[in-house]
């Protein structure tokens, strides 16, 4: 069973770097919690993963797993001794091993008997029952990663830290490989933290997703909450293309931005918050993005419309929201 993992005011500075990789962060993860660090690379999402796993020592601040304070002042328990499994980026299975000896390395202290057993439910979970005795270099990259998955899970971590593991495959193994994980990590009531730059990662696997930058957590929520509201421009185009939309300077509280799925088209232009001329239509099977060029500005907006929407270039047209805002 998993346990809390409370950071507290937790700060990181490299040797010889002026600016920490690390800015005071303070976060809490609940029991059997999936959390996924999203942010550009050099946010920090790896440096706060390596301090989590003991790999680094923090410069300031605290780290608390259940009842056990595993890093702060005069205080740090070795990665061995913290219960915490780790995914890295890598795989790093031992190419020496059979895949039923790199699935039971972190059980040397268990039985003969319980270890077969750990070692057959845990492949039969991963879809490879039969693996047992082929080595590393024959299995495929996504069989690679299924094993490094059940490796980290065998000796039943505390809480489970997962460093980009989808980077390197296509993209249908992607979301068949991230899916298994989370039904994985939630039939085994693990807590665990994912680091990615994939929003798609992010926001199938995750009950919250923070949002890194410069070393610090700028948004925390839930998927549907950070997508429908993200805090800034930047945090939104993590999530894929959005408009930056004209500032009306009779409605303060206006969205300063909206992604081409929250606006539609309009021949009337009356009240709609942009007007200009149809630039670019391109097809992209489920629906069109229409470019429209602002008038009197160099400005454009993106809009999605049904596939089979009748345009013209050159057209005018008004640029309108399909709802509130609000409701994204």
């Amino acid at each position: 069973m998993s346990e809390q993992l409370i950071l507290d005011s937790l700060s990181f500075t490299y040797p010889r770097c002026q600016h920490p990789a690390l800015d005071e962060v303070t976060l809490e993860i609940g029991v059997g919690e999936v959390l996924s660090l999203l942010g550009k690379s050099g946010s920090g999402k790896s440096t706060l993963l390596r301090l989590i796993a003991g790999l680094d020592r923090p410069s300031r601040g605290s780290i608390s797993l259940g009842p056990d304070q595993l890093a702060g002042p005069g205080i740090f328990v070795r990665p061995e001794h913290r219960g915490i499994g780790l995914v890295p980026q890598g795989c790093d299975l031992f190419p020496h091993l059979t895949v039923a000896r790199n699935i039971s390395y972190g059980l040397r202290k268990w039985s003969r008997p319980k270890r077969r057993e750990r070692v057959q439910e845990l492949l039969g979970q991963v879809g490879l029952t039969g693996f047992a005795k082929r080595l590393p270099g024959e299995l495929s990259g996504g069989e690679t990663q299924r094993i490094a998955l059940a490796r980290a899970l065998a000796p039943r971590p505390r809480l489970l830290l997962l460093d980009e593991p989808f980077s390197n495959l296509d993209i249908e193994l992607r979301e068949n490989l991230r899916t298994l994980t989370a039904d994985l990590l939630r039939s085994q009531g693990t807590a665990a933290i994912f680091v990615t730059h994939h929003s798609d990662d992010a926001f199938s696997i995750s009950d919250r997703v923070a949002v890194m930058h410069g070393g610090q957590i700028h948004q925390i929520a839930s998927p549907r909450d950070i997508w429908r509201n993200p805090a800034s421009p930047e945090i939104a185009a993590l999530f894929g293309n959005i408009n930056v939309l004209p500032q009306d300077d009779g409605d303060p509280g206006a969205a300063p931005f909206a992604r081409p799925d929250q606006l539609v088209l309009d021949s009337d232009t009356k009240g709609c918050l942009a007007t200009g001329t149809i630039k670019r239509i391109e097809f992209l099977g489920s629906f069109q993005r229409v470019t429209v060029q602002l008038e009197s500005t160099t400005k454009s907006l993106r809009v999605d419309t049904p596939p089979g929407t009748s345009l013209d270039h050159g057209a005018t047209v008004g640029v309108r929201w399909k709802s509130s805002p609000e409701a994204g």
